[in-house]
This record gives C-alpha cells, structure tokens and sequence, in this order.
C-alpha cells in the first residue's frame, strides 16, 4: 500500500542544514497496524507529514498504491489527501465554534456545501463505534481530552481513509485513557480494515500495534 525509499528529509537550523531523516525506508501492506517509537526530535512527526502528504522528501521516492506521489499534481494531492488518508494529531485540532456533529462532519465539505445522507449515517456509526454518541450535540470545550481524542479519530474516519495517521495521539492524555485510546485504534484497524501508522514515544502504546520500528539517527529500526 505504502512504499518509503531512501527517504531523506533536512531542515535549515541556523547557517546549516539538519538531516531528520537519511535514507529511511519502509514498507506498509494493506490493513496492517505499525507503530513507530522514538525520542523526541528523532523525526516521528516529520514522516507522519511525509506519509500524509504534507510535506515532500527531499530525496526517496515514495508510492502510495504504486503511484509516485512527486509525480501527482496538486489537485490530485487534495484528492490522495481528503479520500485515502485520515490524520489524528495529538492536540487534536477540533475547532471549539462546532459540536461534535459539526466537527466529525468538516472533512465532507471539501468540495461541497452540505454533507450526504449516507456521511451523516456515517458519522452516527462512527460515534457509536467510539462510544460518544451522547455527546453528538456538545461543544468541544465541554469534553475531556480522552472524549476529544475519540471525537478527533471520528472526523479522521468520516471519509473512510483507507489509512489512518496517528501522530503521538495520547500525548496529553492520562496512562488509563491513554492506553483505552491504544484499544480504540486497535479496534479501527481490526473491524473496519484500516490500515494505521501510530508514531509515539511510549512503549505502552505501541504495544498495540502488529509491528514496531524505533525511529533512531534517520532510520526506521524493526
């Protein structure tokens, strides 16, 4: 599904470039669940953003179901975007003007004014399959974070991502809801055949996926 080649990406620090990522690859099949671990600055971010295509490599070539992603235009870009990719970032970026409803909805409106029967069908599955249907008509300043993550993985599903990007999405969670978000993506990945890449730097989360690489000096470590 997914295929990283020598993938290397730099950044300018100061009057010099830092190399994050030097010659990393990876391989992804379909459905399954990858984690990878590391330090912080190690570069996690930085390949969930490649993976999402939201920043390009600077050298590598990376496929997305066989098709070079340096070689899509823009607009086919917005469709890889919006249509086989879902993200789910750790300060979860719900916007605090919408309800719930509202929130997991967003995604649908890219390229029209109002969201389908079968999108609000959709999302009602999806909040249920998280267990926050109740809180469908509340205001994201009125839930805790653990319920704000399970909201945020729903907008990320609406569209139903064939991959679903997890970029430290516990991070500002407690151990308990921390580790029954780690269920949830399992979950994901199990009855609705998602494939999910999870970048953590907790060994306890990773635990729930089927393979773990340890990002450490550019490379991806099994």
């Amino acid at each position: 599904m997914l295929c990283l080649e020598n993938i290397t990406k730099r950044f300018a620090d100061g009057q010099r470039m830092l190399t994050v990522l030097d010659g990393l690859s990876l391989h992804v099949e379909e459905g399954e669940f990858i984690a990878v671990i590391g330090e912080s600055g190690a570069g996690k971010t930085t390949l969930l953003n490649i993976l999402g295509t939201l920043i390009p490599a600077d050298e590598g070539s990376f496929l997305i179901r066989g098709e070079e992603v340096k070689d899509m235009s823009a607009e086919r870009l917005c469709q890889v975007r919006n249509r086989e990719i879902g993200i789910v970032y750790q300060d979860h970026r719900l916007l605090p003007q919408f309800t719930v409803w509202q929130n997991i909805l967003l995604p649908t409106l890219a390229a029209k004014k109002a969201s389908t029967d079968e999108e609000q069908q959709r999302a009602l599955e999806l909040l249920d399959f998280m267990g926050v249907a109740a809180l469908k008509d509340s205001y994201v300043t009125q839930l805790s974070g653990g319920e704000q993550a399970r909201v945020a993985i729903c907008r990320a599903l609406i569209n139903r991502p064939a991959i679903l990007l997890a970029d430290e999405p516990t991070g500002q969670l407690d151990a308990a809801n921390a580790l029954t978000i780690a269920s949830l993506f399992r979950q994901v990945n199990t009855q609705l055949h998602t494939t999910v890449i999870m970048v953590t730097h907790s060994s306890h989360m990773a635990k729930a996926a089927q393979k773990v690489y340890r990002l450490a000096n550019g490379k991806l470590q099994c």
